[in-house]
């Protein structure tokens, strides 16, 4: 029930603010030189630790400066897309081409020339998690199909397009051979992130159609080299120059994609956030599957665990689609504890009864869809 007035900052940063704030207008070139000015001097003054002292400064001038820093930063992600492709590049070359030279061993850029990298996956993924609307990330996606980080041999999404005509100054993605570890591998982390963020902004038709080709389990044991219920850092891809290799996976150290995996399979099962508050702000429970029609078995039962241990049964006997047109939709519900099934005859299971299954007093739920 307070408001807060203001914040308190060490001096030094307080000051870092005040400086840069001023230059986000300044065109491209000049804010380069002076932003860089006032953080190399914020370094300097910063690099023994911070004095102790306090400044307070005014909510509304840190409101003003982060709105500041977000037009800036739009203004570069306009630049950063390719119109053309209908793509973002993620990264630049910007090479000097006029300088002074002063004191003997410094120089003064005074103009480059830029260049853009080609095209990485991890981009693509922070474009479609900040897509404005469902047109603009299937647009994105579209075009992301249709670039070359789609590996069309193996049907996956390549790490990186090709890195050829790189210097190797551009870090340790170069000296590797293409389609072998960050050189235009599978790079099963950022696969896995790219897909999610399909699921999360709603290109459910989109996820599907890659599900089959990207996930592990439905690899062929034979070409992925391993067991398909385990992740891989990396699956060599179509670029690399030995074809027996290719969609071979490869554990080069532990990978991340189990924490994407198991962010789908929750979105998959009950939607990614199952528990909700009422109008009274009572705990409610509400399961919202994006569940393919497929995945119910033949008589159109599909189980999942629930926090941990709780099972829960769709039972969908027309093996419905549970999202898009013509989509199940939950008729009733069954909560099953040491007494009587409890019924639910809606789509939402109300105060307390959700309590009582985040509290895992409820042994088996099965939900029925038409």
């Amino acid at each position: 029930n307070c408001r807060i007035e203001t914040i308190e900052l060490a001096e030094e940063v307080a000051k870092f603010i005040g400086e840069l704030a001023p230059l986000f207008p300044e065109p491209a070139f000049i804010y380069w030189d002076k932003s860089n000015n006032v953080k190399e001097a914020y370094r300097y003054n910063t690099r023994l630790g911070f004095s102790g002292n306090e400044a307070a400064v005014p909510v509304e001038k840190l409101i003003t400066f982060l709105n500041d820093a977000l037009l800036k930063i739009d203004a570069g992600l306009r630049k950063a897309f390719n119109n053309g492709q209908g793509i973002y590049y993620s990264y630049f070359i910007n090479q000097v081409t006029e300088y002074d030279l002063f004191k003997e061993h410094y120089v003064r850029p005074k103009k480059f020339s830029q260049k853009p990298l080609p095209l990485f996956l991890e981009g693509q993924m922070h474009a479609l998690r900040l897509s404005k609307d469902f047109k603009q990330a299937a647009q994105l996606y579209k075009a992301a199909r249709k670039s070359p980080l789609f590996d069309k041999k193996l049907k996956m999404y390549k790490v990186t397009a090709s890195l050829e005509s790189m210097p190797e100054e551009i870090g340790r993605c170069r000296v590797f051979t293409p389609g072998w570890l960050e050189n235009e591998s599978i790079w099963l982390h950022m696969e896995y992130k790219y897909i999610l963020e399909l699921l999360k902004k709603g290109l459910i038709e989109e996820f599907y159609s890659e599900f089959k080709n990207v996930l592990i389990p439905f690899q062929d044991p034979q070409r992925y080299g391993r067991s398909i219920l385990e992740n891989s850092s990396f699956l060599v891809s179509s670029a690399f120059p030995d074809k027996k290799l290719h969609g071979n996976g490869f554990v080069a150290r532990l990978s991340g994609s189990t924490a994407e995996f198991l962010q789908i399979w929750l979105i998959m099962n009950s939607g990614a956030r199952p528990f909700i508050l009422d109008e009274n702000g009572r705990l409610n429970l509400a399961f919202r599957p994006k569940l393919a029609g497929w995945l119910f078995d033949k008589k159109g039962a599909y189980v999942f665990n629930f926090l941990g241990r709780i099972p829960v049964t769709y039972y969908n006997p027309k093996r419905k689609n549970t999202f898009g047109k013509d989509a199940a939709k939950i008729t009733k519900i069954l909560l099953f504890d040491k007494k009587e099934p409890i019924e639910v005859n809606s789509a939402t299971i109300p105060h307390p009864l959700a309590e009582k299954v985040r509290s895992r007093q409820i042994s088996k739920i099965d939900i029925y869809l038409e």
